[in-house]
């Protein structure tokens, strides 16, 4: 989109966008004239895809990415009375699964460069009402997991990752989610994978991979239910684990499949947009990206900065025709955890300069041209 495009009326760059492979409109139809709408064998599929794509050791799908949060917590055992540390840098999804289980987040601070969790943070949270850590891979960019890794072992305290942004993100040459305890992620409809809804929890751990296909269903492993005309209950269900009703169906696992099979492609195009920003926007004064790393691969699900006079940035791209967002605000200032400013350094800072940019995979090579030319021009003004 030319600048002279949008003043003769063209739509607004958006901040994100869907992608849906076209495949996915003849496979859901598919889906639908098959007479199997519930889980199925095109759930069984989508994991057995995702297991071999992206190295998962285990796998269950459910119904969207917050419930595999609650289902890990779960699969854990938290409950009233623990603490799990957290991120308060992030959507609030993350937190609020920690108060469904009735539990407490205790917030960490967060690393100003990259907006991750700060493993030093971490450590100092640590008390004996402490059940588990949750991090969060900020826009696709990685972790310091080795790290955090190293602390819950030495504490004995399971590790789960908010990878709600990091399909496809590596880690010191691993997939997020092929190693570790659990990784959540979402197809969310803005996600490089979207499903309208959906998401997966990966585990290397069979004992959990074990609980977790009961949590999510009533309590019941769905794929061990066998009944018949002599006896009509569940042979497997004793009902000693509480369940939740989580589990996937076939028709958004047939949206998803088409994802994960398309998703290269989709990915492609957001390094090659991620690139391009942090080669032509690295050296302007008024603006700082986020610090990446040469041991990880982050997979631009969305691409974060640093702005001075964040509020004129916006309105200044608005009035080119190009959407910004605030994504996040610091979690710790809502009453649902407190309502209370912690001190949180890193936190403080980011909460009032980091924006979004755009990042999809409708954005032309023009649109991204365009976009830049315009941040670096507000850049050079102010």
């Amino acid at each position: 989109m030319a600048k002279k495009d949008y003043e003769l009326g063209g739509e607004l760059i958006r901040t994100w966008s869907t992608y849906v492979p076209e495949e996915a409109i003849t496979e859901v139809s598919k889906t639908l004239r098959s007479g199997w709408l519930n889980t199925g064998k095109k759930e069984k599929e989508l994991r057995a895809t995702a297991c071999k794509k992206w190295g998962f050791p285990y796998c269950v799908a459910v119904n969207n990415g917050t419930a595999a949060l609650r289902a890990s917590l779960a699969t854990l055992g938290v409950g009233p009375g623990d603490e799990v540390i957290s991120t308060p840098f992030t959507f609030i999804a993350t937190n609020t699964a920690i108060l469904e289980q009735g539990a407490k987040p205790v917030f960490a601070d967060i690393k100003y460069d990259d907006l991750n969790i700060d493993p030093k943070s971490i450590e100092k949270k640590i008390t004996s009402k402490t059940k588990a850590i949750i991090v969060v891979h900020y826009g696709g960019n990685p972790c310091d997991m080795a790290e955090i890794w190293k602390i819950g072992r030495k504490h004995r305290i399971p590790i789960i990752e908010d990878a709600a942004h990091a399909f496809g993100s590596m880690y010191k040459g691993n997939y997020i989610g092929a190693k570790g305890d659990l990784a959540c992620f979402s197809f969310q409809v803005v996600k490089i994978i979207n499903s309208g809804d959906g998401g997966l929890i990966s585990t290397s751990k069979k004992r959990y991979y074990k609980k977790l296909k009961k949590i999510i269903w009533y309590g019941i492993d769905k794929e061990e239910k066998t009944t018949n005309l002599l006896n009509p209950f569940p042979k497997n269900f004793r009902g000693e684990v509480l369940g939740f009703k989580y589990n996937m169906n076939d028709i958004v696992a047939t949206l998803a499949l088409a994802g994960v099979n398309h998703f290269d492609e989709a990915e492609d195009k957001r390094k090659f947009i991620g690139e391009r920003y942090r080669n032509e926007l690295g050296d302007l004064k008024g603006l700082k990206l986020m610090k990446y790393y040469s041991d990880r691969k982050p997979n631009y699900q969305i691409f974060p900065v640093h702005v001075e006079n964040r509020l004129s940035f916006a309105k200044s791209l608005h009035q080119k025709g190009i959407m910004l967002n605030i994504n996040n605000r610091r979690n710790d200032i809502y009453p649902m955890f407190g309502g209370i400013r912690r001190d949180l350094v890193n936190t403080a800072k980011a909460d009032k300069d980091v924006i979004l940019l755009p990042m999809h995979s409708d954005l032309t090579e023009s649109q991204v041209s365009y976009i830049i030319e315009n941040v670096a021009k507000f850049d050079r003004l102010h």
